[in-house]
């Protein structure tokens, strides 16, 4: 079982009205980018898992967390400032880059919401890797940090876009000429994942090549 321990907050970053962005020293902890940390307050009585958003080899752990109305630890966190307390314990998971593959694969990312937080880690810690990233959001503004992409490789799926036809990521994948050969790896609302393993597997992709990650 993993041990929860204090962290000091160094830094918390908006990023929109809802989502955030919390920085905590890291106390030397080993983990892997994709892996996750269950992290909560020391008032709270639970607490919640969120990938890690920074990268692998950062001296820092960073958590892209979204405000949820009537959410006790997200709105905990939300009230967070330097200085202050988390307890954090972990890491858990093996949604994970196999570090032979990472840099001879083609992978392919899909996210929904902060669902992208594994891949910003994936992206700042492999600098090389050959990717194409598709983000699901609902609003422009949700396009959480995209310059930490290439341009050429970040498709934003924007549902309700300020100008311009609404896009999905089903139909954006649909548009694309399916790589085969490549990784896929998937992560955010269950609805979306679901979708998108239909558009893939018709596709052809064969099942051992889709990764999940699901929210509940």
């Amino acid at each position: 079982m993993k041990l929860t321990t204090d962290h000091r907050v160094e830094d918390v970053r908006w990023l929109s009205d809802e989502t955030f962005v919390v920085r905590t020293e890291r106390k030397g902890q080993g983990l892997r980018a994709g892996q996750c940390f269950s992290i909560g307050t020391r008032d709270a009585a639970i607490n919640r898992e969120y990938s890690i958003y920074s990268a692998e080899g950062d001296p820092y752990l960073e958590f892209l967390v979204r405000r949820v109305d009537g959410g006790a630890v997200s709105s905990a966190l939300a009230q967070l400032a330097a200085g202050d307390v988390v307890q954090i314990s972990g890491p858990y998971g093996s949604f994970c880059l196999s570090d032979d593959e990472s840099v001879r694969r083609r992978y392919v990312f899909v996210a929904s919401g902060t669902g992208i937080a594994p891949f910003a880690s994936f992206v700042r810690t492999y600098p090389h890797l050959d990717y194409r990233l598709f983000h699901g959001v609902r609003h422009d503004a949700e396009t959480y940090d995209r310059d930490f992409y290439s341009p050429a490789r970040y498709v934003p799926c924007i549902s309700r876009p300020q100008s311009g036809d609404p896009l999905r990521v089903t139909r954006a994948l649909s548009r694309e000429n399916v790589d085969l050969e490549a990784l896929y790896y998937l992560c955010g609302n269950r609805n979306m994942i679901t979708d998108t393993v239909m558009v893939l597997r018709e596709a052809g992709v064969p099942g051992g090549n889709i990764f999940m990650e699901t929210f509940f």
